[in-house]
């Protein structure tokens, strides 16, 4: 190989690294209130292991850059922090829609199995599916048709606070854990839209590498 071709090789990859910086992937990160989405923010912007999260947040967050480094590999992305109260699920919407969010992370827990009348997760992620699937920004209306371009590349189920509940429940392979069983409905039809899922299990406060490589995995995968 000629230093001249050594040379353009070596532009090239600067020039995919600029592009990746200046252009971060668009993530939503959405989720019923205390599910542990504001301390994933966290855990993107300063890795490590992250305080108590005492404040709920409120609305929309103003979004803002993180960058991702694992395994030799360095990815930017641009997330915004959302309320996850019944009144804020709308902000979620508009969230997708101005940002053109291409990768959704749908956190949970295990409060749904700890306590079979909490069904706040199971409310939420209807919604959300619902929303993702309809053909139209406004629902309700039936308006604001979407584009093609409007559909997220794909969506992952990421199981929050797996150093709390682990041993909690008998499971033989992490991928049929019974966490994920009342999501099941919902992943097949976004799978029927065109729009791929997988589920994930996470320990947001503490194991950054977990998030880190959970990240890394949908931007190469999908």
């Amino acid at each position: 190989m000629s230093i001249m071709t050594g040379f353009v090789i070596i532009v090239i990859e600067q020039i995919g690294l600029f592009w990746k910086k200046i252009n971060p992937h668009p993530f939503g990160i959405y989720g019923a209130t205390q599910v542990g989405k504001t301390t994933l923010h966290h855990q993107l912007r300063t890795r490590g292991d992250v305080p108590i999260i005492k404040e709920r947040t409120v609305g929309r967050e103003r979004p803002l850059r993180k960058t991702i480094k694992i395994d030799g590999d360095t990815h930017t992305i641009k997330t915004s922090d959302v309320g996850g109260e019944n009144l804020y699920w709308g902000d979620w919407i508009q969230d997708m829609r101005n940002r053109k969010v291409k990768y959704i992370i749908f956190m949970i827990d295990d409060r749904h199995l700890d306590k079979h009348i909490d069904i706040e997760q199971q409310l939420c992620w209807k919604f959300l599916v619902d929303a993702i699937c309809s053909p139209y920004w406004d629902m309700i209306n039936k308006k604001q048709k979407k584009k093609r371009h409007d559909f997220p590349i794909a969506l992952g189920i990421w199981a929050n606070k797996f150093d709390l509940w682990k041993d909690k429940y008998a499971y033989d392979d992490i991928q049929k854990h019974p966490i994920f069983d009342t999501f099941q409905d919902g992943m097949r039809r976004l799978n029927d839209r065109g729009i791929p899922t997988h589920k994930y299990v996470v320990s947001a406060k503490s194991e950054s590498e977990m998030v880190y490589r959970g990240i890394s995995t949908m931007i190469e995968d999908y």
